[in-house]
């Protein structure tokens, strides 16, 4: 007697689906990726940005919730987008999401060695040491997403623990022992060289991520109400402790002027040297370290699964090696190991311009997506076929669902813009994010015309009605399964 297949298995709770989307995004990441940066080109006026970006990236959580709560399948914006406009619009968007995840986890295991560096006193100046080290955070992030999700809801809860006591615990001893410039720097010290727009660009990359609870859908119990939750209370979180961090920051920073003109290279690094001594500094750098580490491993669990949502639906080649489930876990291991090829890639080209070039589209890459996900929804209210799930704004919904294409919209075209403050001289470093969604376009569109006619988009959908939702989403099951239908209808059809 042939034993059953494997299937994915719904072990993450709320809490569980909160901590991986909160690791994913990590607010050690959201403060220290662009913190000297923002600093340089705008001055401590940056933490104005903060609030605005925030709120119109919880506008998108709340979009973004419905959608969720209408079609959770694991893959998120792939499987959001297909199930709104079809399957080519789906595969389009997934397609540029996984290339633009993929390169954001390479920059993230690059800046988690300088940390691990750092703590240990080790040297990472090299392109060798820091390949090495960036190989050795993707090995154990692998390893962990490969065990199962026991381990890994540990590992990331830990993670997470000792970040959010990391740095809360250094904001406020910031805060409250080594206040050294008034609060009000932030409202008069102008706004640089960039200017407000440039300001919320560069703030725009402390709030991405939420969209990874959607990702593991079918292994989320009661993911109907319990996605869009953790997409907001992520967001939130994370959005809670980067205003405390950075402020805590600008008001400990000994000397502003230094730092404003670029002539201390790591604020974050002196202003911690300056006040708290090289030991507790080194600590501080450790739990930067794991910040970064538990980044990387969300990022990988997150796009091993739209891979997964990918190789089901046959959408890719290699689909049934890619698609394979671990037999004891239920967890896609070929689609966890592949994620490694394109990361290492990366690695050995870090510090070349086209490393540089890769970097700077990722941000823009990332607002992207959530614009062709939200202008797909904004399609189907117009069209008059948007039924509501369990999450449901009612009247506000489709109000905030235009505010938030509208932030969306502003943000992409802000990150695109060419800006010879942030990028140099350099034309193609000023144009990257055309320039490498273009070639990502363009790869999508050969490997799309190999795949296409064996696409099989909704056909294998895990059963999602467990006891938790069964009764709400009966009185939906009409319209869910016509527009399944549908989409299954265009996906033969193309």
């Amino acid at each position: 007697m042939n034993s059953p297949a494997p299937r994915l298995r719904r072990e993450f709770s709320l809490f569980s689906t909160f901590s991986l989307a909160f690791a994913y995004m990590s607010p050690i990441v959201a403060v220290y990726g662009v913190f000297a940066l923002a600093m340089v080109l705008v001055g401590p006026s940056f933490l104005l940005a903060l609030p605005v970006a925030l709120l119109g990236q919880y506008l998108v959580s709340l979009a973004l919730g419905e959608v969720a709560s209408k079609y959770p399948y694991e893959g998120s914006l792939y499987q959001w987008a297909g199930r709104l406009l079809g399957p080519t619009y789906g595969w389009m968007t997934g397609w540029v999401y996984m290339w633009t995840v993929l390169i954001a986890m390479a920059t993230v295991a690059v800046g988690g060695a300088g940390y691990w560096g750092s703590a240990f006193g080790i040297d990472m100046s090299s392109p060798a040491s820091r390949i090495t080290g960036a190989l050795i955070i993707v090995t154990l992030c692998t390893v962990a997403n490969m065990l199962g999700r026991k381990p890994l809801r540990i590992m990331i809860v830990v993670s997470i623990v000792a970040e959010v006591i990391g740095s809360i615990g250094l904001a406020l001893v910031l805060l409250i022992f080594f206040h050294v410039n008034p609060i009000s720097v932030i409202f008069t010290s102008g706004w640089g060289t960039g200017g407000f727009a440039l300001a919320l660009a560069l703030a725009g990359w402390s709030f991405l991520g939420f969209e990874s609870a959607g990702a593991v859908a079918e292994e989320v119990q009661d993911p109907r109400r319990n996605v869009p939750k953790a997409l907001r209370y992520s967001l939130l979180g994370i959005g809670a402790i980067v205003l405390l961090s950075s402020l805590a920051l600008v008001s400990a920073i000994p000397d502003l002027g230094a730092v404003s003109s670029g002539a201390v290279a790591d604020p974050i690094d002196e202003t911690f040297r300056a006040h708290l001594g090289p030991v507790v500094t080194a600590f501080a750098n450790a739990i930067f370290a794991l910040g970064f580490t538990a980044c990387c491993l969300g990022l990988q669990t997150g796009i091993s699964r739209v891979l997964y949502a990918f190789a089901r639906d046959r959408a890719l080649p290699a689909s049934r090696w890619l698609g394979t489930l671990s037999t004891r876990q239920g967890v896609p291991v070929n689609a966890i190991l592949v994620t490694i090829v394109p990361v290492a890639i990366l690695f050995f080209v870090s510090g070349s311009n086209v490393y540089n070039v890769l970097v700077s589209y990722t941000i823009g890459g990332w607002y992207l997506t959530f614009l062709m996900v939200l202008v797909a929804a904004f399609i189907v209210r117009v069209k008059r076929r948007w039924r509501p799930s369990l999450f449901s704004l009612r009247s506000w919904s489709t109000p905030i669902l235009v505010l938030a294409l509208a932030w969306v919209a502003f943000e992409t075209v802000n990150i695109a813009w060419p800006r010879e403050a942030v990028s140099g001289p350099d034309v193609v470093l000023q144009w990257a994010v055309v320039i490498v969604l273009a070639a990502i376009l363009v790869l999508g569109g050969i490997v799309l015309s190999i795949v296409r006619r064996r696409m099989e988009f909704g056909l294998h959908d895990a059963d999602i009605a467990d006891e938790d939702d069964a009764g709400p989403r009966s009185s939906q099951s009409g319209s869910t399964e016509t527009n399944s239908g549908s989409t299954n209808t265009e996906s033969a059809k193309q």
